[in-house]
């Protein structure tokens, strides 16, 4: 992602969801995190009723391939779980293979039904299309 992309300064923008967001840090800086939601929550923008969304999963570049995103995806399921969720839902853009990699290798399978596409305010006239995976917990 480009560092002068609209989505970065929503990224590092952790305030409307700072109850729900797990980090994980080295040496006081955060290299990873991941933001937790419940239904109903304002920011859990595809759940049904029992089921959990995360969203915003980010690892800084410097630390992919070290099993973060992983353990953050893990962590947010397990906070579902502990609040009785029945499933956990995610939205990721379908030019995004590395991501779409790690959620089937956790388990996660496609809802087509359940996508939605819309123009980048960004890139006027480029489709975004963001594809939504779900797991029953």
């Amino acid at each position: 992602m480009p560092p002068q992309s609209p989505y970065a300064a929503t990224l590092r923008n952790v305030t409307p969801r700072l109850r729900e967001t797990l980090v994980i840090t080295d040496d006081d800086d955060i290299i990873a995190a991941i933001a937790a939601l419940p239904h109903g929550h304002p920011m859990a923008e595809a759940t049904e009723p029992n089921e959990w969304e995360f969203r915003y999963l980010a690892v800084r570049k410097d630390h992919w391939g070290h099993g973060l995103g992983s353990h953050l995806v893990e962590a947010a399921e397990g906070r579902a779980r502990n609040e009785h969720a029945q499933g956990m839902v995610l939205r990721v853009v379908d030019d995004n293979p590395r991501a779409i990699r790690l959620y089937e290798r956790h388990g996660y399978t496609h809802q087509p039904h359940r996508d939605i596409s819309f123009e980048s305010s960004a890139s006027p006239g480029r489709m975004i299309n963001l594809l939504l995976y779900a797991k029953a917990l």
